[in-house]
């Protein structure tokens, strides 16, 4: 069975009831890959095979993750055709009930019970729930943002750090699809005095949707608070052409405004001074899209803490 091509399958709308679950197509397939090893007359074939875990995404489009050698899916993968699955792949379903779907249920099990330690304040059981998961799959993105949160709460930056930067490598990351994740992980890299990190984070954030004015916002605080004050109108100028009437924005403007009319409120502040030419950039943000009389008196932002950032759409724009 493990061997047959689709062709060879009783299939119901091009797949049979053993590749699916839930009426969706999810199962293990594989595909081979051949490679010449050796030269002149000691030439010969190679050839290996690999394993997918494949998803139906949509109706007739499929999302492949490679199994890795702890039989759980791993990485970014790639999106295939209804055409390429039932011409380049074969099902695997022995090998899918037998060593993915076991291996799939322990990584579960593992990142469940971190999340459910790490919420009960178990800082260091949840620690080790995530690690164990991590060496299951090194990219898994719920245990990378974990840990990143935990370590940044045990004032571990070192590994915060690490965490982040594993992070900024794996697209799923910020496809949306664990949104409260990147919510969460935003605000604790801000709260941590991470600005750098958090410039990091929302910009990749940003490689994946361009349309979304809270990710400009949170971009603009997090340059806001490290006085980079060119990266910050920068990402006010694009929200403004995303949503003029944007309140949170309109308000950092006035913020920024007032600094940068005043060298010794930013000394108190602890801000390097603006230049003259990010000045007027600011003062026409301010003349366009500020309406001084409907803000309620000076606005305050907690420097270094800071507002938590805005929630953002999916990162796949939607």
């Amino acid at each position: 069975m493990t061997e047959q091509r689709f062709m060879d399958l009783d299939l119901d709308d091009d797949f049979g009831d053993d590749v699916r679950r839930h009426g969706s197509v999810r199962c293990a397939f594989s595909s081979s890959e051949s490679t010449k090893v050796g030269t002149g007359t000691t030439t010969r074939k190679h050839v290996s095979k690999i394993y997918w875990y494949v998803e139906e995404a949509e109706p007739r489009a499929f999302h492949a993750r490679q199994i890795n050698a702890n039989y759980v899916p791993s990485g970014d993968g790639k999106t295939t055709t209804v055409k390429e699955l039932m011409n380049k792949y074969v099902p695997e379903i022995e090998f899918f009930e037998e060593k993915v779907i076991p291996a799939m249920e322990q990584l579960e099990d593992h990142l469940d019970e971190g999340e459910h330690q790490r919420e009960e304040g178990k800082l260091y059981s949840a620690e080790g729930c995530f690690n164990k998961a991590l060496a299951m799959d090194e990219m898994n993105v719920r245990a990378l943002f974990n840990l990143g949160m935990i370590y940044m709460e045990l004032e571990d930056m070192g590994k915060a750090r690490d965490m982040m930067g594993n992070l900024l490598h794996v697209k799923s990351a910020f496809d949306g699809k664990n949104q409260h994740l990147f919510n969460e992980f935003g605000i604790s890299l801000r709260k941590s005095g991470l600005f750098d990190e958090a410039v990091a984070y929302y910009t990749q954030a940003l490689d994946y949707t361009t349309d979304d004015e809270n990710l400009f916002y949170n971009l603009a605080r997090a340059h806001y608070e490290r006085s980079d004050w060119q990266g910050c109108t920068d990402a006010l100028e694009q929200i403004f052409k995303l949503n003029p009437s944007l309140v949170i924005a309109q308000e950092l403007v006035e913020i920024v405004h007032t600094l940068s009319g005043d060298s010794g409120l930013c000394s108190r502040k602890s801000k390097r001074c603006i230049p003259s030419d990010i000045a007027r950039r600011i003062n026409t943000l301010y003349a366009t899209h500020v309406n001084a009389p409907q803000l309620r008196g000076v606005i305050q932002i907690q420097h270094n803490k800071g507002s938590a950032p805005q929630v953002g759409r999916a990162r796949s724009g939607k």
